[in-house]
């Protein structure tokens, strides 16, 4: 008898939680509520941006969807020529929306990181206690910074297409850690950059190299870049040895 009064204790228990449960959920859901659908965003802005670059700042409404009108509140050390934000906002009556957070290119040191937290209020709408704030972190990149990552190779002498890696060297040059598709370990070429109106690109006259195999070479090139951040070069590679040019031709570098 007492264990049957236990079971019957523990079910009584169980509709209890069950049903205070569902209460609360519903309870939370009964009106719509706003809030960001993250609490960071970070965004790195192209070298090539030269106007307003808009940060868009997606929120979502559950609990049904509203018409209200947000106020949105923006904290930064940024001076009010550098972003803009709308300080209020009426919803679009679905489950998503966005915010756009202007920033002025012009106005900002390439390279520097920037923060911007955004918080939302109503007195129209419930807004979300866990995300009702949204931090934003961002940056545009520096000239060099442009012309690095992950590049597609095409090589005319050989007809070949590969994959070359570019990296930041200085604030006027990269270098090149797969020329020819088949470096020594441990070996690049650098090309340097010109930040003017000639957007010319170069590889320093007779520049050593050393492929796989151990063959050293000397290496001289000269191109152009665009802004988009691919760039031609024409190459020549000459036997370190006898000096004698052992190939020419063109090296077209697609940014991917």
């Amino acid at each position: 008898m007492k264990s049957h009064t236990l079971i019957l204790s523990f079910i009584a228990l169980l509709l209890i939680v069950s049903c205070s449960k569902n209460e609360y959920l519903d309870a939370t859901i009964d009106q719509p509520t706003v809030e960001f659908s993250s609490l960071t965003i970070n965004k790195t802005i192209s070298f090539s941006e030269n106007s307003t670059y808009n940060i868009a700042v997606p929120l979502q409404i559950f609990g049904g969807t509203s018409d209200k009108a947000i106020s949105i509140q923006a904290k930064t050390d940024l001076s009010s020529d550098k972003y803009s934000i709308a300080t209020s906002k009426t919803l679009n009556n679905t489950a998503l929306d966005t915010i756009y957070v202007g920033i002025n290119t012009n106005s900002i040191q390439k390279g520097k990181t920037y923060t911007i937290e955004l918080s939302l209020s109503s007195n129209d709408v419930s807004i979300s206690e866990n995300y009702k704030t949204c931090l934003i972190t961002f940056s545009q990149e520096t000239f060099m910074d442009f012309f690095t990552g992950t590049y597609s190779c095409k090589e005319s002498a050989t007809n070949s297409v590969y994959e070359v890696l570019f990296e930041k060297q200085d604030d006027s040059s990269i270098k090149n850690n797969n020329f020819w598709d088949f470096p020594l370990n441990g070996q690049y070429v650098t090309y340097e950059f010109t930040q003017d109106d000639s957007h010319s690109v170069k590889i320093a006259d007779d520049t050593e190299w050393i492929d796989f195999l151990g063959n050293k070479y000397l290496i001289s090139g000269s191109g152009t870049y665009e802004l988009n951040g691919n760039f031609v070069v024409a190459y020549e590679m000459k036997d370190a040895t006898t000096k004698n040019t052992y190939q020419t031709g063109t090296h077209t570098f697609i940014k991917k």
